[in-house]
């Protein structure tokens, strides 16, 4: 039976305990029953008129997404889980599903509390509903994985158990979602079995989180390799010295990158590994050892093909992941890369793990994910981040010069077939809300323009944050239709499609759109005007400045404005 008692659920030791630091302000526990009970009746009203018996739950806020996610598990068959609320998501959920919380849709569940306390309405004695969520589509498309609540809590109390010593009357702070199974256990389960308040919000701001951290001390960050990656030393990081963890999941995290947390705030970062199928397996603290240290309880074990199999409280059976592994006689083991990245080209199969893994031991590379990428024929494409002397290749001798170096140094151990044919050098790997670095944010790099709506170019030239394209307005662009039939000209939207093209190099890695400044379209654009287009990047604004200049008369501009970015 997988009914879990209210009494089981919540560890907060009086009605005056604090729940959460919300806008709204603390939220006591006492609160929080009145609260839960609330939503959860007007709920169970809702599931009772419309029939349904799955929820999709998706919420930015964790204390809302609390009170929606127990109540739903006090009154639904199924709650589902997704990562994101974007209309291709709801729409993939159908009619049969009530969909709650912050929804694109006026048929979205969503209520307001009322400020007045009603006393015979009681919070659910009980939660039995499954809980429905999906992988993060690192290596595929998201598969939808079932648990239930009690799976869940075994995991929690076997990390509460781990660390005990230093974690007591603390404040949660993430900068990972609780849509994802990392951040659903440790920001939100963890502190409510532990009786610990947490922080409703998703810090976007690491100078934020610090300050919060020293604010609300004791406390512990939970975040993600690529969100600790992304530091910068002038930040109050002193302030840091009041968190007693930081929690990593989602991928590894470098050493370098540990060490550098540690310097700044002196806390070493603990690993946690593990995924949405199997939940947590093990753990390990890169300033004391490599190795992965599988949690209390849980079993690992090489099966066929040297793949990682494991077996846990908090699963019904064994679990072979696509894992390779290589175990110590004292139990803790290394990870030897993915088995399941094995892609196919012209008849030749080819692992991916295998080329990235190459390119990390290269002197200019820092990071770097392959993947593929289809154009007139399937190709391995390469996003990768470069060292220092990597830098300096690319700034005094250019693109071409670097990848034709890599590609020689990979056709040592690789086919032909197999290596890169298309190469992005970023910043930082882009990510998502959870730190995951996902096939479609790598995707987004490669976007290509399709060439019947590119202009004939001439040349190109990238250093650092800024671009120039020079390029002919040929007379044969099917955008030039109909602008006008007498003197066709370059449509303004098609301007600006070219700048953000053109300037895709320069931005931060997971950049998405966000708005335009400034556009001035001061000259028309016509076929055969020879052009160059000017662009520069601000890393610290994420703000993309072009200018559409004419090459033969310097004084004459087209056009002009400013992009601006936010991050995925």
């Amino acid at each position: 039976m997988n009914e879990v008692q209210f009494e089981q659920l919540f560890g907060y030791q009086s009605d005056q305990a604090i729940v959460s630091h919300t806008d709204r302000g603390k939220i006591s526990f006492v609160q929080f029953k009145y609260e839960l009970a609330f939503v959860a009746n007007e709920l169970k009203k809702t599931i009772v008129k419309t029939g349904v018996t799955k929820v999709a739950l998706f919420c930015e806020d964790s204390y809302e997404f609390s009170l929606l996610f127990f109540a739903a598990l006090s009154c639904t068959q199924s709650v589902v889980i997704p990562a994101n609320n974007k209309r291709f998501t709801q729409q993939s959920f159908g009619k049969e599903t009530l969909l709650l919380g912050d929804w694109a849709n006026k048929s979205a569940f969503s209520v307001d509390i009322p400020g007045e306390y009603e006393e015979d309405i009681l919070p659910p004695d009980y939660f039995t509903a499954e809980i429905q969520l999906f992988t993060s589509g690192t290596s595929g498309e998201p598969q939808i994985i079932v648990k239930t609540l009690q799976q869940l809590l075994n995991e929690i109390i076997t990390h509460d158990k781990k660390w005990p010593s230093r974690i007591a009357n603390i404040t949660i702070l993430a900068t990972v979602s609780h849509q994802h199974i990392y951040g659903l256990l440790f920001k939100l389960l963890w502190p409510v079995v532990s009786g610990w308040p947490f922080v409703s919000k998703t810090y976007v701001d690491i100078v934020g989180l610090l300050k919060d951290a020293s604010k609300w001390s004791p406390s512990v960050w939970i975040a993600s390799p690529a969100q600790l990656s992304r530091r910068i030393s002038s930040w109050p990081w002193e302030l840091g010295k009041s968190l007693t963890r930081i929690f990593s999941s989602g991928g590894p995290l470098q050493e370098s990158d540990a060490k550098a947390i540690y310097d700044l705030c002196g806390v070493e970062p603990i690993e946690v590994y593990g995924s949405t199928e199997t939940g947590g397996i093990a753990w390990r603290n890169q300033l004391r050892g490599k190795q992965w240290n599988p949690l209390e309880g849980v079993k690992v074990t090489e099966a066929r093909g040297g793949l990682l199999q494991v077996f846990s409280p908090w699963l019904p059976r064994g679990f072979i992941c696509q894992d390779r592994v290589k175990i110590y006689e004292d139990g803790s083991f290394d990870l030897q890369g993915r088995a399941d990245r094995i892609v196919k080209l012209e008849e030749k199969r080819i692992s991916l793990t295998q080329i990235e893994s190459l390119l990390m031991k290269d002197s200019y590379i820092v990071t770097a994910h392959a993947l593929t990428v289809e154009r007139k024929r399937k190709a391995i494409a390469i996003v990768a981040t470069l060292t220092e002397s990597g830098n300096k290749i690319l700034e005094n001798k250019g693109k071409s010069f670097l990848v034709r170096q890599l590609r020689e140094s990979l056709s040592r151990d690789l086919d032909g077939v197999a290596l890169p044919r298309f190469w992005r050098f970023v910043n930082e790997i882009p990510t998502n809300t959870q730190g995951k670095i996902t096939r479609d944010l790598l995707m987004q790099l490669f976007d290509v323009m399709p060439a019947a709506m590119a202009p004939q170019i001439i040349s190109s030239e990238f250093i650092d944050s800024n671009g120039k394209v020079e390029f002919t307005v040929n007379s044969d662009l099917p955008c030039l239709t109909g602008h006008f039939d007498a003197s066709p000209v370059v449509p303004g939207v098609v301007q600006l499609d070219w700048a953000m093209h053109f300037g895709r190099p320069l931005l931060k890695a997971g950049s998405a759109f966000s708005h335009m400044e400034v556009i001035k379209f001061k000259q028309l654009m016509m076929p055969g005007d020879s052009v160059i287009l000017a662009l520069e990047f601000n890393q610290e604004k994420n703000r993309l400045t072009y200018s559409f200049r004419s090459v033969n008369d310097s004084g004459i501009e087209y056009s002009s404005g400013r992009l601006c970015f936010g991050h995925v």
